[in-house]
């Protein structure tokens, strides 16, 4: 059997370039088994190439931000073992030293533009709650009065009682980036209070500005957020009417852009809404839409170079740069893709000089640095900066099968040798998400087993427009399934190499409902992984951090129709061995979903199992913790070691891998 931990060892993340000089700036974070934690630290790499396997560490902390526009990486966000993240300044010299000190730590900071002082966002725990009196522990806190339809978020739990704030941190008066010794710390000067969360601070064009709530929690939900403004020390929200702003960024003292999505009325008409690019202009408050309403899927940060807007575009198994040409009046603004379709960008920087730099995740790598050259006949060119080592990563192909919805995408992977190969069935979250091309970390743990795997993304995903991702509002499952279905039996009649005798299916979050609900219909597999999925409907509406809103926009109110899309009414038709997979602290799809299913599929005399990871939430798969990470992989590849790989196989595996 393969080895989980080494592979999960072997993966990296390089993220948030920034061009400073003649270098790129970068974060490259790495699981770490042995601390069971990651670290994040900068990196620096000439920008002119070439590739090298080896950047130059340029911070040493065990989890390191960087802080924009601080030049030469000497300002960060930075979290000490088993420490909140706080300012930290002086970074190079001898005695580097933090300039917060908030008990919760800080969430983001930007510096302003004298250097002088930076804006960070911080949570503010409410008085005798979360250790700010150290007599009092987390069991023995006053009992919560919860008067909101609002008031808790997967990965952090309870919301009110400790509300992000932005703060303004004075540093020193003459070069705020003089060795640390000289800055005192500070009491941060509070310049914005709002009743939710804020996020994303910028300071440019003479304008300080947050994203908060549209509105202040009440009994109805909203999910919508809007820009507030500093105004003589008090925030004021700019009126954007039904949107809900993802990120900003200011064209001018009076222009801002908006990447932001229509919620209606409600605010909760969030089902496959694409976001896009949105002007405000505050002399005369209207807002306009450049970008098409149901196509053009924005999102990223949002960057102002030489009048054009840079931001990430999700399209049809790919997150792309592109570069938009603002509008003349009465025109659409123009959409360049800037990257290749096949890779995931997690990041990028560019200049008045016309450099740009992203970092991406491709079909071959986990995460590079690479720039973006202008060819003479109007191509962009990547050019490699970084060649990071990782593990060897399987090819994959293209798979393509056409349903009554249309063509549905997506890509089937073989491990080595002739087969046939037992195929699992991959389904990813959302619905309103996509998978892509680039490595993924579930593919390759599979392949190394000698599981192959095919993987989609159906009707209900992201990067096909509004119409695709509505296809499912209303009929949760049977376009979806339909689709995945087509695409598993496209892989399976063009590669000979898999076994139709040994398929399986699992899935997560979405996925996972996706996959109880066709081992209710279907009797295909051998063997099925449930993982934190949305399973009961009416439970989830009153326990979910989102089940106010998300079940009713999707499965509708109607009891009968609630049922007919409900995997735990449809648990006595499952004949499929069902391991259920969930996480202990998951506020998405809480644990009971997955206890109700387990006991359903147990009392209608099912075969199954029940694996619970302590301390973890609905995010296990992407950042819990390095072990947990490789303890579920083991789970998957016991369970399918058990319902759908011969052990002889596998000891022959095992056999050659010796020799």
């Amino acid at each position: 059997m393969s080895d989980p931990a080494a592979l999960l060892a072997s993966l990296h993340t390089a993220s948030a370039p920034r061009l400073a000089g003649d270098r790129v700036i970068f974060e490259l974070s790495r699981p770490d088994l042995e601390t069971d934690a990651y670290t994040t630290r900068l990196h620096a790499v000439p920008v002119s190439g070439p590739a090298t396997a080896c950047p130059r560490r340029v911070s040493s902390g065990q989890s390191d931000r960087d802080v924009a526009p601080a030049g030469e990486a000497r300002a960060l966000v930075r979290a000490a073992p088993r420490s909140p993240a706080q300012l930290w300044v002086g970074l190079g010299e001898a005695a580097p030293r933090a300039v917060t000190d908030e008990p919760l730590g800080i969430l983001e900071a930007v510096l302003e533009a004298s250097g002088r002082s930076a804006l960070v966002v911080a949570r503010d725990p409410q008085p005798g709650r979360y250790g700010t009196d150290p007599d009092v522990p987390a069991e023995a806190e006053a009992p919560r009065r919860i008067t909101t339809a609002q008031y808790s978020a997967n990965g952090l739990g309870y919301t009110l009682d400790r509300p992000a704030r932005l703060l303004r941190v004075p540093l020193e008066d003459e070069d705020a980036l003089a060795p640390a010794g000289a800055i005192p710390l500070p009491d941060p000067v509070e310049i914005i209070r709002l009743t939710g969360d804020v996020r994303e601070p910028r300071a440019q064009h003479g304008r300080v500005s947050v994203l908060g709530p549209a509105v202040a929690p009440g009994t109805t939900p909203d999910l919508r957020s809007a820009v507030w403004i500093e105004a003589d020390g008090s925030p004021v929200r700019l009126d954007t009417g039904s949107l809900s702003v993802q990120s900003h960024a200011w064209l001018d003292h009076d222009r801002v852009l908006l990447l932001a999505a229509d919620l209606g009325p409600s605010g909760t008409d969030f089902v496959a809404r694409v976001a896009g690019l949105h002007l405000h202009d505050l002399r005369d408050g209207t807002t306009v839409r450049l970008t098409p309403e149901d196509r053009c899927e924005l999102g990223g940060s949002l960057r102002i170079v030489d009048g054009a807007a840079l931001c990430l575009q999700t399209h049809d198994g790919a997150e792309r740069l592109v570069r938009i040409t603002l509008p003349t009046t009465g025109s659409q603004a123009h959409v360049e893709p800037l990257t290749p379709t096949d890779w995931v960008v997690t990041g990028f920087d560019a200049d008045a000089d016309g450099r740009i730099v992203v970092t991406a995740a491709t079909p071959t790598s986990a995460g590079d640095v690479v720039r973006i050259d202008a060819a003479e006949s109007g191509e962009h060119v990547p050019v490699p900066l970084t060649a990071l080592a990782g593990a060897a990563w399987s090819p994959t192909h293209r798979v393509t099968a056409r349903t009554d919805g249309g063509d549905v995408h997506g890509w089937c992977a073989m491990p080595d040798g002739e087969g046939p190969h037992p195929v699992v069935l991959l389904i990813h979250g959302g619905p309103f998400a996509q998978y892509t091309a680039a490595v993924l970390d579930e593919v390759q743990a599979h392949l190394d087993a000698g599981v192959a795997v095919v993987w989609s993304n159906p009707r209900g995903s992201a990067g096909r427009g509004r119409d695709w991702g509505l296809a499912v509002r209303g009929n949760f499952a049977e376009p979806a399934a339909t689709d995945v279905l087509a695409v598993l039996d496209a892989a399976l009649e063009a590669h000979p190499r898999l076994d139709r005798t040994r398929q399986a299916v699992a899935g997560g979050s979405y996925g996972g409902y996706l996959t109880a609900m066709i081992t209710a219909t279907h009797h295909r597999f051998r063997a099925a992984i449930v993982e934190r999925g949305f399973l009961d409907p009416i439970a989830f509406a009153g326990t979910s951090d989102i089940g106010t809103y998300f079940g009713r926009e999707y499965v509708g109110e109607d009891s009968a129709e609630v049922a007919r899309q409900s995997p735990l009414a449809r648990a006595g038709e499952v004949q499929t061995p069902t391991l259920v997979m969930h996480s202990e602290q998951d506020l998405r799809c809480p644990l009971e979903q997955a206890q109700q299913y387990y006991a359903a599929l147990l009392r209608h005399g099912a075969e199954a199992e029940m694996v619970v990871f302590p301390g973890e939430d609905h995010e296990l798969s992407r950042s819990g913790r390095p072990r947990h990470r490789a303890a579920r992989f083991e789970a998957y590849l016991d369970w399918w070691q058990r319902h759908l790989i011969p052990r002889a196989d596998a000891s022959a595996r095992a056999t050659e891998r010796e020799r």
